[in-house]
């Protein structure tokens, strides 16, 4: 079904920020290193807040009748966290069992596919902290096993700052029977965060894999990093993009103490540019990211 989604639909909507709006929200405090997944089991005010923010996105994808992905919030559930946490061994299936409820309650007409997220080991902006590609298959391998157990329709792996880990990733995505996605996270010059070309980072995936990943995302950068950084028929892999919504260096928005955002009218021309030029389906944000976001993207 995922398959024919991208056959039928030139354009495809994926969520703004969810974390990220929920930091600054009074009623909600987020867990210090799993960040907005224990909302799943409350408090209840929290976990309305939440819930939604999906809603929200789901709304504005039927409205303008496009296809959404949604994602639920498993992307820092590695066994390691969950260790040290005070929370239920099953959360990762809770998670996706969550959102899977939120859109089976709320979907319109529009189809919506609920994908479910695996993160760097390390942290996203420092590719130096990446394992190597045969620790990060066996790391992350827990984690993906039991979210290839779950309904989610695909796997995503996400703001991924170093390719040999997204390698380790892929070959274990590759050996559940879930089709799943690679996102980088990238610089202003466009490149993987370890220098790395997105061609290059992609075709070197692509070969060294069994089961190559449905296309390729970046997220937590910007539309204008990658756009004239790369000649157009380049990047024919790359499916998706969650921009944040400032044009700013990713390690600079990781020191801001407030949100940064451009104009959402520039942010949206910008995200235009990159569908047209380089085919780029899936559009949706990232940090700095909200419903008028989406909204626009809608409109492109």
């Amino acid at each position: 079904m995922l398959i024919g989604l991208f056959e039928k639909h030139p354009k495809i909507l994926i969520e703004c920020a969810i974390a990220e709006r929920l930091r600054r929200m009074p009623e909600v405090e987020l867990h210090p290193t799993l960040f907005n997944t224990p909302l799943i089991y409350g408090p209840e005010a929290a976990c309305e807040s939440m819930t939604a923010l999906y809603r929200e996105y789901i709304d504005t994808a039927a409205e303008a009748d496009l296809p959404l992905l949604l994602t639920a919030p498993t992307w820092r559930l590695d066994p390691a966290r969950i260790a040290t946490a005070d929370v239920p061994a099953g959360i990762n299936s809770d998670a996706v069992n969550y959102l899977i409820g939120v859109r089976d309650d709320h979907a319109g007409a529009s189809p919506v596919m609920v994908g479910a997220l695996t993160g760097p080991r390390g942290d996203c902006y420092r590719p130096e902290e990446a394992p190597d590609t045969d620790t990060a298959e066996r790391f992350h391998s827990t984690q993906i096993g039991e979210l290839a157990y779950t309904a989610a329709d695909f796997l995503l792996a996400q703001t991924l700052p170093a390719v040999k880990e997204a390698l380790g990733i892929a070959k274990a995505m590759a050996k559940t029977d879930k089709p799943y996605f690679i996102s980088f996270c990238t610089g202003t010059d466009g490149k993987v965060l370890d220098g790395t070309s997105l061609s290059e980072a992609m075709t070197g995936i692509d070969r060294a894999v069994p089961r190559p990943p449905l296309g390729y995302f970046v997220n937590c950068t910007h539309p204008g990093f990658i756009t004239p950084n790369y000649p157009p028929g380049s990047l024919e892999r790359l499916v998706g993009i969650q921009a944040n919504g400032s044009s700013k260096d990713v390690t600079r928005l990781d020191a801001s103490s407030e949100t940064q955002a451009d104009p959402v009218v520039d942010w949206a021309q910008a995200m235009s540019e990159l569908h047209t030029t380089h085919n780029v389906s899936v559009l949706g944000g990232c940090c700095g990211t909200g419903l008028a976001h989406l909204k626009s993207l809608a409109q492109i």
